[in-house]
């Protein structure tokens, strides 16, 4: 087996190896789960799409065909972050309560 190319992400990885797979190629997706062992970003493109060595330059030139044809732009996600909603949460919601200094009801 050869590796024919290496994405980020598992999802470019499975996209490739079916668009292979529709050209007549066999192809495999190894490393997919590397990323959540090794959690180091030295790692990230380990995700790999694997044929064997007799469709190596068929697939390669495949690929190339791929780069061409796909013009989407992958999405970009940032890190979502909760806790300004959250700290605003608790100033306007909890905050005047702590400090009405209001007696309970008898």
């Amino acid at each position: 087996m050869e590796t024919v190319v290496s994405f980020h992400k598992t999802e470019d990885a499975y996209l490739f190896c079916t668009y292979l797979e529709s050209e007549g190629i066999p192809a495999h997706v190894f490393d997919e789960f590397s990323h959540r062992v090794t959690h180091h970003k030295m790692f990230n493109d380990m995700v790999r799409v694997v044929v064997s060595g007799e469709d190596l330059e068929r697939a390669i030139e495949l690929f190339r065909e791929y780069e061409t044809r796909v013009t989407a732009a992958p999405a970009v996600v940032g890190d979502v972050k909760f806790w300004p909603l959250a700290l605003l949460t608790t100033i306007v919601g909890v905050l005047p309560f702590m400090f009405s200094r209001r007696k309970p009801p008898e």
